[in-house]
């Protein structure tokens, strides 16, 4: 069994080594002190400075750094997984009531106040996802205590700030239908539909995201509670 200051020494080692993340780092001091304590046991006289070269020396030329970049690789896969999973969900029963929801709300002020200039349904549409995208980014930031320490489970999570730019969005869509394919626009009933479609989908997509996020952040809370003092 190591003792504390064994155990405090294949952290300083880790982070020696380039690891920066404090849920990766806690993996990998676990799987040395295991690998030690196993060479130690088969031969009792060996030291532990030595046991600890031979363990690192299993992990090749490069390392850490192939662990850590095959780590960082597969939280982005599963973070992204989770989002696109939390996304499509909204298009299955009974969550599609909400995506509905949405959509119809979107087009209220079309029809409440009768607008019927393309320009003037084209800005309200931009306006309304810029401020949505910056109220989502601070209600994250204030919600959310950063931790202390790096956490790769968090590093692909919890960035709302892109979706500052989610007002390009329905930007494409006019351009591409006004000066791409030439249409008159004011005379298109199903203009303002379309532009109320692509920002259902941003403001979907963004609750996914946050969905994911909160479930992960959770999740790392309670298993690295210490990563946020």
């Amino acid at each position: 069994m190591l003792t504390n200051e064994q155990i405090q020494t294949l952290d300083q080692f880790c982070q020696k080594k380039g690891v920066r993340y404090y849920d990766l780092k806690m993996e990998l001091v676990d799987h040395l002190a295991a690998g030690i304590e196993e060479k130690m046991t088969a031969s009792p006289g060996l030291e532990f400075d030595a046991a600890l070269q031979q363990v690192y020396a299993a992990f090749g030329i490069s390392g850490f750094s192939k662990v850590v970049q095959q780590r960082e690789e597969a939280a982005r896969k599963a973070c992204r997984q989770k989002e696109l999973r939390l996304f499509w969900e909204y298009f299955t029963f009974p969550k599609i009531a909400v995506s509905l929801l949405v959509f119809l709300l979107l087009n209220t002020p079309v029809y409440l106040f009768k607008i019927e200039n393309a320009n003037g349904v084209y800005s309200i549409y931009c306006l309304f996802l810029f401020f949505f995208s910056i109220i989502a980014a601070v209600f994250v930031h204030r919600r959310f205590k950063r931790p202390a320490q790096k956490l790769l489970s968090l590093k692909h999570t919890g960035s709302f700030t892109i979706f500052i730019g989610l007002f390009q969005v329905p930007n494409l869509y006019f351009n591409l239908a006004v000066k791409g394919f030439e249409i008159d626009v004011n005379r298109t009933p199903w203009f303002h539909l379309v532009m109320a479609a692509f920002c259902t989908l941003a403001i979907l997509f963004t609750l996914a995201r946050y969905h994911a996020y909160k479930t992960i952040y959770n999740d790392a809370r309670h298993q690295y509670p210490v990563a946020f003092e």
